[in-house]
């Protein structure tokens, strides 16, 4: 054999072998695969009620469950002073009135996820009321609130103003979600869907609107009172509506309105809701300042008008019932009250000194569209170790396969030559 040849089936030798010894290496560290523990992820709602403003960050993990996240609360914020509405006349206020919150949530969320960390803002009632009396300051104060958040490093999603739809739907999300009656956490440490769930209805009662939400156990008739989330793999069909003017502030304030209008030219204004003893003092113009009372063709607008409680609940209750209209119904008995279609009430519904707010649902209803996180594969070893053990393996063999080939190469008596090897 010509030294050519031996020199060419020593390096074939060493080379095979160095590539056979590596792969058996990398197959070897491939059953040793592991799976990081997804991240979490976050998201934050603003609750921009008629009263105030809120902010709440909620947390999941990454990998989610049937495509919705398993949502927990993890921080709440009481925004400064009064509802973003209230700022229709010092629109830039509304925005500075949230700095507090974002700073707080800055700090709550790791520096390198706070591009990714969805923010939205939902207004109700307030601001559906301020949009109904002057479109143009409703939409000055959501570009400013807008403009605040955008400083921030946050993955801002829009201000905008809920329907009264949404925010009824969302209440009931949330109070399910919370019965575990959606999914449920085992002793074993998994999330199942829980057989013969009972769901809840909700009611919700703010400073300007009422809400109602349930499963109803017929179809909905009226497809503008009906909506169907997807949660957790399973649509649901739900009712929901909302009465706008007969949250607490403003059916109160038609009440108001209603009794000055009894009384006639009597004063004071005797109010049977009000504690024995109480006043309460008003102008005309602040008494009627809402879309939801009907003002007096001409009034004197600094005028004043004193209510003093006389604390009768039988009166106050039928007063009430003066600013609800319980007859008219075109579709009876399918009637809730001033002629909203309502099908049957169905089910429970949740009444335990609990605030509930509309977010969380909000927030799990966005989790179906925010997209699950890939898992992070490594191997069972950190990389860097794993990378050395490669190297001083293969350097080991080389090595060892060298001394080979300089034996196969080498003959003592001087010969280049080695008569044993054959090709």
């Amino acid at each position: 054999m010509s030294m050519v040849k031996q020199v060419v089936l020593a390096a074939v030798v060493v080379v095979m072998g160095c590539v056979g010894i590596i792969a058996l290496i990398l197959t070897l560290v491939q059953h040793h695969l592991v799976d990081l523990p997804h991240r979490m992820q976050y998201g934050m709602v603003f609750d921009a009620g008629s009263t105030h403003t809120s902010l709440y960050m909620y947390r999941w993990p990454g990998n989610k469950e049937n495509n919705t996240g398993v949502v927990s609360q993890m921080l709440v914020c009481d925004v400064d002073g009064d509802g973003i509405s209230s700022y229709a006349q010092d629109p830039p206020g509304a925005g500075l009135s949230l700095r507090k919150c974002l700073e707080s949530a800055l700090a709550a969320v790791p520096a390198n996820q706070r591009r990714e960390t969805p923010v939205y803002l939902g207004a109700t009632a307030g601001m559906r009321l301020l949009q109904l009396q002057n479109h143009t300051q409703s939409y000055q104060v959501l570009e400013q609130v807008t403009k605040v958040i955008q400083g921030y490093p946050f993955d801002f999603r829009g201000a905008r103003i809920l329907s009264g739809m949404e925010e009824g739907a969302y209440g009931w999300i949330t109070i399910n979600y919370l019965q575990e009656s959606f999914i449920k956490h085992t002793f074993e440490g998994e999330w199942v869907s829980p057989k013969g769930r009972k769901i809840w209805g909700a009611l919700d009662m703010g400073g300007s609107s009422t809400q109602i939400a349930f499963t109803p156990g017929q179809p909905v008739q009226d497809p503008a009172s009906a909506l169907g989330p997807k949660l957790y793999g399973y649509q649901y069909e739900v009712y929901t509506h909302s009465y706008l003017c007969y949250g607490k502030e403003q059916a109160m304030r038609q009440l108001r309105v209603h009794l000055l209008k009894m009384s006639g030219s009597t004063r004071p204004v005797k109010h049977p809701c009000y504690h024995l003893g109480y006043n309460l003092t008003l102008t005309l113009g602040d008494l009627y300042d809402s879309p939801c009372v009907a003002r007096p063709v001409t009034f004197d607008p600094a005028s004043e008008v004193i209510f003093t409680g006389t604390s009768e609940p039988l009166r106050c209750l039928n007063q009430m019932k003066n600013i609800m209209n319980l007859t008219a119904c075109s579709l009876a008995p399918d009637c809730g009250f001033n002629g909203v279609y309502q099908p049957p009430v169905s089910g429970d519904f949740f009444v335990a000194d609990t605030d509930i707010n509309w977010t969380l649902g909000y927030m799990l209803n966005l989790t179906n569209l925010i997209p699950s996180e890939r898992p992070l594969v490594v191997t069972g070893v950190q990389h860097g170790q794993w990378a050395a053990e490669v190297f001083f393996i293969a350097f080991a063999v080389f090595l060892s396969l060298l001394v080979l080939a300089i034996l196969l190469l080498w003959n003592p008596r001087g010969n280049t030559t080695i008569d044993a090897i054959t090709l």
